[in-house]
């Protein structure tokens, strides 16, 4: 009978044990599950949901078997405690090139925008910089972020002020002879550049000051013009010459159409009458009026000093009809090339 009693004891003892062992596992079981989280790691394009009751970050992409990589960029702290239904997101770095104050450097960096990756390796901006792209810009994989540098700088310069040359003609002075009325001399002035470089390139040069310091004066040059032909009178000054086509006429009928009697008869186109030393001119060409030298240039007698009186149907452009009171000379004469000075 007490050996039954003690079997007794011994089964409800296990029972009990039993027993406390499935409570003890459904209390586990229960608090894993209320301890246990879902979270999302987002990695670039990767979506991963993992189960976890890790307490922070870290652990939680160990379980998801997520490997940073240096620069790689987490949206939250590592060791951020995590919660149910958490986001992680994971930007990985890239190679991209920075080229900035005259050094070409590949880094690694998970930022987007240029602004961005130009602060995570310290590169500052000055006032006046530019960047390549725009700041705002998103970098590509082995993209290139190209910083320059700006800069300005004052340059103060003396340089010359040319003179100016003036030329004066004098009509009394031979042709060909100089005379210095006045020497020129430089000046001096200040100027102020302003200068912007890029990069320590100059890009513009630009005046923003400039002062007088010494005026230049003028130079003054006297040249002669008047122009000399030998005649039986010595030298005579004249102001052109021109070669031209000479014939000669008398006042006869063959040379005028005009006969004695003739109320135009030996009178010229300008109402004087034709005398020796009165020629005939085409008066767009020789005005009317002018004093003339005229010179033979076959070894006939020069003309000699003449005055344009007279016009002739014939005598258009460079012609010239020179006036003899003979017809026989007038025959003569024919057709000469000559010197025509004027010189009046």
């Amino acid at each position: 009978m007490e050996t039954n009693w003690k079997n007794i004891k011994i089964l409800a003892t296990q029972r009990n044990l039993i027993i406390l062992g499935i409570v003890l596992i459904i209390g586990l079981f229960s608090i894993s599950s209320a301890l246990t989280k879902e979270i999302v790691i987002q990695d670039e394009d990767k979506k991963v949901v993992v189960k976890t009751a890790f307490a922070d970050v870290s652990g939680v992409l160990k379980k998801g078997k997520i490997t940073l990589e240096d620069y790689d960029k987490v949206s939250v702290p590592l060791n951020a405690k995590t919660k149910d239904g958490m986001i992680i997101s994971i930007k990985r770095a890239r190679p991209v090139t920075v080229i900035a104050d005259g050094k070409v450097t590949e880094v690694q960096t998970a930022n987007m925008k240029a602004k961005d990756i130009l602060a995570e390796y310290d590169i500052v901006l000055g006032e006046q910089d530019k960047i390549e792209p725009d700041l705002d810009a998103e970098i590509e994989k082995n993209g290139t972020v190209t910083v320059i540098r700006v800069n300005e700088k004052i340059v103060t310069e003396t340089i010359p002020i040319p003179y100016e040359s003036i030329i004066k003609y004098n009509d009394d002075l031979d042709k060909g002879k100089v005379n210095l009325i006045q020497k020129g001399q430089n000046g001096e002035k200040q100027v102020r550049y302003r200068i912007v470089l890029e990069d320590g390139k100059e890009m513009s040069k630009e005046v923003s000051e400039e002062k007088v310091l010494t005026s230049a004066v003028e130079e003054i040059v006297e040249k002669g013009t008047a122009q000399f032909v030998a005649t039986s009178r010595g030298n005579v000054r004249f102001k052109n010459m021109i070669t031209m086509s000479s014939t000669a006429y008398d006042a006869g009928f063959e040379s005028t159409g005009k006969t004695p009697g003739d109320k135009h008869y030996g009178i010229t186109r300008s109402g004087t009458k034709v005398r020796p030393g009165v020629v005939a001119v085409d008066p767009k060409v020789i005005p009317l009026g002018s004093k003339l030298y005229i010179e033979s240039l076959d070894g006939w007698p020069d003309y000699g000093f003449a005055v344009a009186e007279d016009t002739g149907g014939a005598i258009k452009g460079n012609k010239i009809d020179l006036f003899y009171e003979s017809a026989s000379t007038v025959k003569k004469y024919g057709r000469r090339k000559v010197k025509v000075y004027i010189l009046n």
